[in-house]
Parts: C-alpha cells; structure tokens; sequence
C-alpha cells in the first residue's frame, strides 16, 4: 500500500529539522490570523542536552502537523520561508545591519546571543517584528536590479551636492507627500535606513515606502453555504535608495506609476528638486545599436580628448535567455574583425535575440593635462550600468556623455499631454493588442514613433525580425534578413536563396509594450469624466476606473480591453454578473467591435466617441449620457425577452429582472433564440431533440464552457416540466431560492 504523501512543506522541515526546537516551536505556534488553525502542539520542550528526547520532539511535531492539510499549513509554510530567507545567504548580513540601526541596547545583546543566523532570524521575527520586515525588505533592495519589471533608475541633476542620511529625512512629510502624489485613499507610511558602503555600491539611504493598494475583493464561503465577498485593501510596498555619491534613485515597486511617483517626491521633499522644471532623468540603455557593427566613433566630449574607443567584450542571447555566447578580445585586436574572422561575415551578433553584455575600453585626456587615462564601461541589460557605482563623479560624466553621444543612453522624457492626446486613439488599438511584442512597421502604420514611445516608458525594445513573410507571384512562404550593405535597409532571402528584395530596417525591430505603464497612461486620460476615481484591476482585462453623474445618481464606469475575443468576452460577462450589485455601469470598451453589454452594464466603444481636438474629457460626458439613458431599459433586462445580435458569432439574452446575459458562437445564439421564440409562442419548454437540431450536440450544456454554465443553469436557463425538455427562466418560472443563492451579500 502506498504510504500518503506528507503534507507538511519543505520550509517548514527544514525549520523543524535546523532551528533550536523551543525556537522553532514558537514559530509554528505563531497564529497571525483566525483563519489559521491551532496545531495544539506538543508543550514541555525538553532539555537542550538530552538529543533522543530533542529529536523524538521533533518527530511529535512533525506527526502532530501532518494531521492537517495544505492548505492549513501554508501561512506556518510561508512564514518558514520567510525566516530562512534572512538565515541564508547574505540574507544575514541584511538583517544584522537592520538590527545594528534598529535594536536596543538590550535587544542588541539578545540578538547576538542567539547561537546561529537561523535562531537570529527566528528571533527578530518573533520579538522585533518591524525589525524583521525592514530587513527583509532591505534584503530584496539589494537584489531588485535584476527584476527589471519592477526597478526603474532615476537621475537628479542637483545644483549642488547634498550631504544627506537617513536623519535628514522627515518621513512624515515625505508619507503625506507621496499620500498626495500617488492619489492614495489611505495614508502610508516611510521607514528610511541608512546603507553603509560595500565593496559594489557607495553609501546609500534606503526608503521603504508600505502603502495601501487598490481596493480587492474575494469571494468567500459562508458557514450557512451561502457566498459572500470580503474587500480588503492589499498591502503594497515601494522600495526606495538614493545614492547621494552618484545623485542617483532607484526605486522597486510593482506599479511604474508608483515607481514615477515616489522617486519624484523624494527627489522634491528631501533633496529640495523642483520635478516640474527640471524631470527626472530616466535611464536605458539601449544596445541594438551593435547589431550592425561593434566599433566605436570618437565623439568630441567637451574637457576631455578621446584618442581611442573599442569594444573589448560582447555578450548575447541566443533564442531564449537561458543560451548566450560571450565574445571577449584583448585591448589591441578589432572585435569586428574577430567575429567576421571566426564567425563569418553574416555573423551571430547580428541575428542575436538582443545583447545582455556589453564591456567598452575607452582612452582619453584630460583638457590642459598630457596624463593618459582610461576608462571602463560595462552595460549589463538595458538597466544597468557599472558607470553607476564609479566613484570618480568627472569619469562618471564622461562615461554617460560617451554613451549618450553613442546613442546608447536613452533618457525617460514625459510625453507632453498635447502630444498624449493626439495619439490616444493609437494607444488604445496598441493597448487593445492580444501579444505583448509588436513591429516597427506595425506601428509606422498606426503612425506611431517608437523613439517616442521607448522615451515615454510606453515600449522597450527586443531586438529584430529574423524571418519574415513574403508574397510573390501568387506564392507565400518564408524569408530570412540578411544585412543589405546599404544603411537603413535589409535584404531578405527566401529557402531557395532568391532575392526577396529590401525592406525597412525600422520595420523589423522588435518591440514590447510596458503594459501596465501603457494602461496607467490610457486611464489617466479617462480620469476627467470620472468624479470619483477608484482604482481597481478585476481582471488583466478588465478595470473598474470610478464613477460618473448621470441624472442625479453615480454610475460606475469600467475599461475594458480585448472584447474582441469570444473566450474574453465569455470571462469578463461571468465577472460582471457575478457582481451586479453596483447597478448599471458603463463599460468603455477599447475594441470597436463587441457586445452591446457585458452583465448589467452598457458597453461603449471609446473608439467611436473620441473628442480629441479640444480641451476636455477624451470621450464628450454627453456621449455618456446618451449610451446610458439609451440602454438603460435593456441593461436591466427590457420589457420582454429577446435576442439581440451584435455580430455574426456575438449576441445578448435581455431578460426582464436579469442581467443581460452574453453568447459567444453561433450554437449559444441559436439555443437562446429557440427558447425566447418558444416563450413567445406560449409553449416555453422546448424538447432536446428539436432544441439541438442542427448542432451536432445532444445538451444546451455543451455548448458553454463548465464556469459559464453552472453561473446561468436555473437562472437563465432550465430543465422543462417533462424530462427531455429545456426552458428559458423568466421571472414566472425561475424559484426565489435559486435565484437568492446566486446573490452576492457584503461581508
């Protein structure tokens, strides 16, 4: 027979097995939630010197918890390794110099008496709990670098260094001010540490920033059977080091408008930069450049004379991240030269997925100075940069004007409102796409500038087209890109070696939408109709944005995206009429085409009702009003039921008292439209057989995907009178208590 599987988690043996076991049985019978179960573990822990009767403690734990599920150990589960991560590592040295700043006198001599990093960490975790979480959140500081989703860099162009620590900044001051920056409706709070100097980095000043997030909702089972939903605010966290050496911030946060936002009123609150004049520089780098060639011009540079400029070492990406191929030269050779040499003329770097790696030598002088010096660059990815940590603030400055003129540094500059305005139509087709990569010839059509956009934050770019489509002679097939010899241009080569002619080279590169930065853009254009705004993503698709006045009553208003997709539209209309309570809203839709509705809510294409020429909201608050007062009667169910059509395979059920309710294909419309016609007619139940015909299925139930079909059995649609028979549920022939359950209650 086989043995069952524990359930018990690896962190949490690792605890029980490592830790000082009166440490680790405080841990696990930490409770930091009513939800959490009481383990009743074992009391009497035994003499630290007696191991049999240590280790037969530890069994009993283990035997003890293994009487429970998964699902009942994860949070002692998530707990476990949280208190490893700071044990392991440098996850000591983290939180040590945490402790070091923040303990008493007495804790200090506690802490430091504990025999091992792991009884340490358990320690702080269980007696100086804020201690703990500052150090954890230091700990991820010094690795959020390579999370380049999430870490941005910034440039303060000071007047005047500022000798700053953590004392000088008022943290109650700079919370009130992100509070106000960030729009947030509860207050934060900052927490500022100072960072000694290491080997990599200068001295520092780390911020954590912990606010609230958008408010959430999970749907929760009551004891009596009956579902509710909780709504809780998320705890957020933006991290926060300014490293004064450099006059440079760098910040860590999930959103890139909190990431904007907090670096820009730190840099105002305690370094005293007036943002609005003078932005903040946001820094790229941008390697493509080396695509088609690795040598180096010799730019002038005021003060200084370049005399020479190679690049020594070239690392890329080959098909995925995982593969790369490093090419390193001594300081005398061409690297150029090496890799046509050894690589081919047609070589590897210039089809590579995007270079992770790039190492230049530069020599140089010094104006009025005949001392030869040199300088190192290496550019790790388009978000790092040895330059950052170069203590010596003149090479710093050559260096980044060197890499400027090179083209390789490309600052952040905010795209003018102006300019936002004239392409908003185009971002929300660009928003509305289904892939997250999109070519430059895709967006030369939409009439959009990549530069622009890399600028703005909105793109990044991810390299170039190796193969592309051609059309000749009634005949398709597949083309490679070849270099063509003549600048800004390709040649493509089709599998017989045909020349398939030029084509931009602008039009292959590659690039990847910033998503949520390009959604933050598009709803804070929206932001004008709103009176009041509430934040809040329900669905990667799908957003509620606040509310509007229309005739005296506040109606919610929600983005959407993607409702071109019958698989979407089927998700965000089970979503919506799960939560119906709010009454009849408005969906502003970034696809043209659609539903009319998505539960009890009117959907209006924005792409139809933009106002763009002047001053004002995008989309006319008039425009509003008119969809909603058009459609208000439908959205809550009509007066009679019918079937309305929105497209070949897109249509809605209006019922009266229920939320109209979306069909995807072609088999959904015609089953709904054969019980709204037998409802009509007087006979509303509708045999299988004839209810089926034509379909090629044997029940309605096939028809939909499983979620969707347990959310509209007996609400929409139900079992006859007589076995074999289907009818639609209207408000004569649907039952109280099925419909009651389906009701949503706040908890």
């Amino acid at each position: 027979m086989a043995r069952k599987a524990s359930p018990i988690g690896p962190n949490i043996h690792a605890l029980i097995e490592d830790a000082r076991i009166d440490l680790a049985r405080a841990v696990l019978a930490a409770r930091e939630g009513e939800n959490e179960p009481d383990f009743a573990l074992p009391e009497g822990v035994p003499d630290f010197s007696d191991d049999e009767a240590i280790e037969t403690f530890r069994q009993e734990l283990v035997r003890v918890l293994a009487e429970f599920d998964q699902d009942e150990l994860r949070p002692a589960e998530q707990r476990s390794r949280r208190i490893l991560s700071l044990a392991e590592g440098k996850g000591i040295d983290s939180l040590s110099a945490i402790a070091d700043q923040q303990l008493t006198d007495e804790q200090s001599v506690e802490f430091e008496r504990q025999p091992d990093p792991l009884c340490k960490s358990i320690w702080a975790f269980l007696n100086a709990r804020r201690t703990f979480e500052d150090a954890e959140s230091f700990h991820f500081a010094r690795k959020f670098r390579d999370y380049g989703k999430l870490y941005d860099a910034f440039e303060v162009e000071l007047e005047k260094a500022i000798d700053l620590d953590s004392g000088a900044v008022d943290e109650n001051a700079l919370a009130r001010k992100i509070t106000e920056v960030l729009q947030l409706k509860t207050a934060c709070t900052v927490k500022a540490i100072d960072l000694p100097a290491t080997a990599a980095h200068p001295a520092s000043i780390m911020l954590i920033v912990r606010h609230g997030g958008p408010l959430s909702s999970v749907h929760d089972h009551r004891d009596d059977g009956r579902r509710g939903t909780i709504y809780y605010r998320p705890p957020n966290e933006a991290t926060l080091i300014y490293t004064p050496a450099i006059r440079q911030i760098e910040v860590c946060a999930d959103s890139p408008v909190v990431r904007q936002g907090v670096a820009g009123a730190f840099a105002e609150q305690a370094l005293g930069h007036d943002v609005s004049q003078k932005p903040l520089t946001w820094k790229r780098y941008n390697l493509s450049r080396f695509r088609s060639s690795l040598r180096l011009d010799l730019p002038r540079i005021d003060g200084y004379e370049i005399t020479d400029a190679r690049v020594l070492e070239a690392e890329i990406r080959l098909g995925n991240w995982r593969r790369k191929l490093l090419l390193k030269v001594a300081s005398d050779d061409d690297i150029e030269e090496v890799a046509d040499c050894y690589l081919r003329p047609n070589n590897i770097f210039r089809r590579a997925d995007g270079f992770s790696r790039i190492g230049i030598a530069v020599a140089y002088n010094r104006v009025g100075d005949d001392r030869e010096r040199t300088l190192n660059i290496t550019i790790s990815g388009s978000k790092s940069c040895n330059l950052q940590s170069n203590k010596d603030p003149d090479e710093r400055t050559l260096g980044f004007a060197l890499l400027d003129a090179w083209g390789i540094l490309s600052a952040f500059r905010q795209i003018d409102p102006g300019d936002l305005r004239a392409m908003f139509r185009q971002l929300v087709i660009l928003h509305n796409r289904t892939e997250d990569e999109v070519s430059g010839e895709h967006l030369r059509e939409l009439g959009l500038d990549p530069d622009q956009l890399i600028q703005g934050g909105l793109l990044d770019r991810r390299g170039r087209q190796d193969i592309v489509l051609i059309n000749e002679d009634d005949t398709g097939g597949e083309a490679a890109v070849k270099p063509s010899g003549i600048e800004g241009m390709s040649r493509t080569v089709d599998a017989f070696g045909k020349d398939g002619g030029l084509r931009p080279t602008a039009d292959l590169e590659m690039f990847e939408i910033n998503r949520d930065w390009l959604h933050e853009t598009v709803v804070g254009m929206l932001k004008p109709l709103l009176i009041r705004s509430t934040a809040h993503v329900i669905d990667p698709d799908l957003s509620l944005l606040g509310s509007t006045r229309i005739d005296g009553a506040e109606v919610p208003i929600f983005f959407a995206r993607r409702l071109y997709d019958l698989k979407t539209v089927t998700r965000l209309d089970q979503l919506m009429r799960a939560r119906n309570s709010a009454g009849v809203g408005i969906v502003l839709s970034a696809s043209g085409e659609g539903p009319g509705y998505l539960g009890p809510n009117v959907v209006l294409p924005m792409l139809r009702n933009l106002s763009l020429e002047a001053e004002g909201p995008v989309i006319p608050h008039a425009a509003l009003e008119l969809a909603y007062r058009t459609n208000l009667p439908l959205a809550r169910g009509g007066a009679t039921p019918q079937v309305l059509r929105s497209g070949p395979q897109s249509a809605t059920v209006h019922i009266p008292g229920k939320a109209p309710l979306a069909l995807t294909g072609a088999d959904q419309i015609t089953i709904f439209d054969r019980l709204v016609a037998a409802w009509k007619s007087g006979s509303p139940d509708v045999q299988v057989k004839q209810l089926m015909d034509g379909l090629g299925s044997r029940s309605p139930q096939q028809a939909f995907r499983t979620k969707t079909w347990e959310s509209i059995l007996n609400v929409y649609i139900a079992r006859g009178e007589k076995r074999g028979y289907w009818r639609l549920v209207t408000g004569e022939s649907s039952t109280e208590d099925v419909f009651e359950a389906l009701v949503e209650e706040r908890v």
